[in-house]
Order: C-alpha cells, then sequence, then structure tokens
C-alpha cells in the first residue's frame, strides 16, 4: 500500500490514541454538526508541520511535538482554526472553493511553500491522490450528497479491517469530508471521526457517477510551490 511516510495525526481521547482527529471532540454544536472539512483542514496543517521541514508553522507553537496531542489542547486549536481560516455556512459546513481559500489563506500568513485547490476532473482523480502521497501529503477528500434526490439516503460504506485482507462494513457517509493517508489498487485507508476506516475504490467511483456529483466528491489538491 502507497501510505504517508509518518504516523499520523493522534489526539488523547481518554487515555487512547485517535485516528485523526474528530468534529464530535468539539463541544461546539456548529462543528459537531458539519465540522468534518475543518478536522481534515487542521490535521493536514498540522501533519505538515509536524513533519515537512518547510511546513513548520509559528500557529501551532507549543502544540506539536505531542504525541499523540492533549486533547483540550487540540479542541483549542480546532476552535481557533474555524474561527480565523475556515468559517463554516451554518448547517451546511463548508464547500471545497472555502477548503482551499482558507488553506491558502493559512500558507500565505505562514509562510508555508505550498499551493492549494480543489479539484473538480474525474479522470485524474486517483493519480492526483497518488502524487500527493508519494509526497506525504495526506489527502482530504469529500464524499459530495445525494443528488439530483439531495434528500437521499444513499451513502459510500465503510469498512474495518478484522485482519489482513478481511473487511467488515461499518456504516458510510454522505456530504463529508475525510482524509485519505494510503492507497491501493483497491483500497483507500481513510482517517474520519478519529478512526481507521477503509473504502473501495470501486464503490467510490459508483456512488459519485451513480448518485452525486463528481466535482462535490473530489480532493484537495496539496503541492508544494
Amino acid at each position: 500500500m502507497l501510505e504517508l511516510q509518518h504516523p499520523y495525526i493522534a489526539v488523547d481521547v481518554r487515555g487512547k490514541a485517535s485516528y485523526g482527529g474528530g468534529q464530535q471532540f468539539s463541544p461546539d454544536p456548529m462543528l459537531r454538526r458539519c465540522g468534518c472539512g475543518v478536522v481534515a483542514a487542521t490535521d493536514l496543517l498540522l501533519y505538515l508541520s509536524t513533519w515537512h521541514p518547510n511546513g513548520a508553522a509559528e500557529y501551532f507553537e507549543g502544540l506539536l511535538g505531542s504525541e499523540p496531542i492533549p486533547f483540550p489542547a487540540y479542541v483549542t486549536c480546532l476552535s481557533r482554526m474555524n474561527r480565523r481560516y475556515f468559517p463554516m455556512i451554518p448547517h451546511a459546513g463548508i464547500n471545497g472553493v472555502m477548503l482551499m481559500a482558507g488553506m491558502e489563506r493559512f500558507f500565505r500568513d505562514q509562510n508555508m511553500p505550498y499551493t492549494a485547490r480543489w479539484c473538480f476532473s474525474a479522470d485524474k482523480l486517483w493519480a492526483r491522490m497518488e502524487h500527493m502521497l508519494r509526497e506525504d501529503f495526506p489527502v482530504i477528500t469529500s464524499v459530495g450528497p445525494n443528488f439530483p434526490q439531495i434528500w437521499g439516503k444513499k451513502r459510500v460504506r465503510f469498512y474495518i479491517q478484522s485482519a489482513p485482507g478481511q473487511f467488515i462494513p461499518a456504516g458510510g457517509a454522505k456530504q463529508h469530508y475525510f482524509t485519505v493517508t494510503g492507497m491501493d489498487r483497491d483500497w483507500l485507508r481513510i482517517s474520519s471521526w478519529g478512526r481507521m476506516y477503509y473504502l473501495r475504490r470501486q464503490e467510490f467511483e459508483e456512488y459519485t457517477h451513480r448518485d452525486s456529483l463528481r466535482f462535490v466528491s473530489n480532493i484537495l489538491l496539496v503541492d508544494k510551490k
């Protein structure tokens, strides 16, 4: 499996290390309801600041170097990122263009040599995802809402790995951001709600073509300048 070169962000949740952050960590009702994009963006920036030589951000001073990150410190950081860089549309969260704009602003403010843009094309998705992982960038990915039946209940299925090569269904998602930390020809390994899940690539393709739209089911492409 092609994967990140370093351990992913972890938060100390009652003595156990999470796999990435989770919107349910926040006491803020809006973040808990639709803050998955803020979580994904914060975790990506924490990862860059922790592991990339050119990614150290003064904004996170005092927060890094602790593995896993203390729960109160992470929750405070999430709230600050929401207020300053990743404001949400009430009851709707943050769209891909807003996510891109917030990421670009953070890069400028912290003098980080990266760029970000929201992708729309279907044919370059997997190649771009592979490129980011090879460059050691976590990949913020969106699974869009149902369309045209926007109130529909179709979801992309998530799995947990019970043993090598054995995967058990464990819920699913729509209109949700998660972060890809590894991939092979068939599966994506992802961080969502502070846990490790797996997603079948074929099922993601089927959902985006049959039940949603590609431009809202895509990735935030982060790369070096």
